[in-house]
């Protein structure tokens, strides 16, 4: 129990401290920001979208992650999110697109593709960990163990 307890903290904690880290970073540095996203090869409309937009989900996965109800929400937001950003590299390296997207607009100051793949696999990691046991102590929650079965009660 103790472990499911320290892994859902780690969960918690870390994705808040990589959204948190993200805006604080970026809001920092909102030209290189501008200029990051432009990289991207998005079409207009869609460049302006991420711009403001992953900010403010970045803000509301931090919400679901600290609002102690919410939490197994925000973190399976969180795996989901860091697992696109992750297949969108891997898309991009695979010249899915027609084109290699820059691997600038992460937290991480460097355009190393790989780079970038390792270090979300380990978010996405942690996640899926937390995903697992969340859902193996729900699973017990639905066993009654006083109860038999109805077999055994007639035969008495």
């Amino acid at each position: 129990m103790k472990t499911k307890k320290y892994i859902s903290y780690v969960a918690q904690y870390t994705f808040i401290l990589l959204w948190g880290g993200t805006i604080a970073l970026k809001l920092r540095s909102w030209q290189e920001t501008t200029s990051e996203i432009q990289m991207q090869g998005f079409p207009l409309w869609l460049t302006e979208t991420v711009l403001w937009g992953l900010p403010l989900v970045f803000v509301l996965l931090i919400g679901l992650l600290i609002y102690r109800p919410t939490v197994n929400l925000g973190i399976r937001l969180s795996t989901a999110l860091i697992t696109v950003f992750t297949l969108y590299l891997i898309a991009g390296i695979a010249k899915v697109f027609g084109y290699t997207p820059c691997a600038c607009a992460g937290l991480w100051p460097t355009n190393n593709h790989w780079l970038h793949i390792a270090l979300n696999s380990i978010f996405i990691i942690i996640g899926i960990i937390y995903l697992i046991l969340a859902h193996r102590s729900r699973a017990g929650r639905d066993v009654k163990p006083d109860l038999g079965r109805k077999e055994d009660m007639v035969s008495s």
